[in-house]
Order: structure tokens, then sequence, then C-alpha cells
């Protein structure tokens, strides 16, 4: 059984056509984290204004990027955090994995059980990570507001 290094997690660069890229190379459509079964879009566009949590589970769902459709707001927040480098701020991402990264609430899919849920069985808060600092929040779901960062699982090695 291998240690997976949460602070240094392998990445793969992904083309706007879907392929791997060399990790030095420029103009990547999404970062994969393979060994979590993740992957993340870069340049997607979702990121330039706040919108609500319905909205962005839309907007994920329309979206067709790097080669793929299947993008969603992240299931858990503890798979956006990797998109988090806590040893910067203002942005805190690495900015030549995410050059587009913005300091400002991204939503995830993670609902927050205390707050509750509404007749159809979907949470009223959803968390959010702070693109700034990587705090995490709830983000009532139909008050607040957030960005995009969409995701897309994909298999693990070996699976």
């Amino acid at each position: 059984m291998s240690i997976i290094d949460f602070a240094k997690p392998a990445i793969l660069k992904i083309s706007p056509a879907g392929d791997i890229m060399p990790l030095d190379a420029k103009g990547h459509a999404a970062i994969r984290y393979p060994d979590f079964g993740v992957e993340f879009a870069v340049g997607a566009g979702l990121l330039a204004r706040n919108i609500k949590f319905d909205t962005a589970v839309k907007k994920c769902r329309d979206l067709q990027h790097a080669g793929d459709d299947g993008w969603i707001l992240a299931p858990d927040l503890r798979l956006h955090l990797l998109t988090v480098d806590y040893s910067r701020s203002g942005p805190a991402a690495d900015p030549d994995l995410f050059p587009d990264a913005v300091s400002e609430w991204h939503w995830t899919a993670h609902g927050c059980e205390w707050a509750g849920k509404d007749e159809d069985g979907t949470p009223r808060a959803f968390w959010q990570v702070y693109g700034s600092s990587g705090h995490v929040l709830y983000g009532d779901r139909g008050r607040y507001y957030g960005v995009v960062r969409p995701c897309r699982l994909v298999p693990r090695p070996g699976q």
C-alpha cells in the first residue's frame, strides 16, 4: 500500500483536447490528481463572476471543456482543498497550475447537514472554500454567492 502525500499530490496537466501534457507545458485546460480520482478545470471561464449555488450546478452540468463533459462541483470540500496552496495567499493557488485563480469563495457540492434540507432533500447550505486563503465556510444556497472551479471524477490508477 502506497502512502499519498496530501501536501504534494501527484498531478497531471490536461490539454484542451483532453490529452496528458508535460508538467512544464503551458496552456493546459485541467489539472488531474490521479491518486484522488479528480480533475479540476482551468480556464473554463466560471471564475469571473459570483453566482448562486443552483446556477453554479447548472453551469458545471452544461460545460464542455478539456475534451469532455461530466463537470460538477467538487462533491467533497476536501477534494477542492487540493487546489489550495497554503504557502501562498491572495489567491492561495500555484499560478503554474491554476493561472486563473481568484480570491473569491468557491462553491462545492458538499452539503452542510446541520443547515437542514429543503422539501426535495437538497441541503440549504453548502461548504465553500475561500480562494484567497483556503479557509472553509458555509454558504446558504439561496442567498450566498460564489465562483466555480468545476471538477470531474476520473478513474484512479488501477481502476
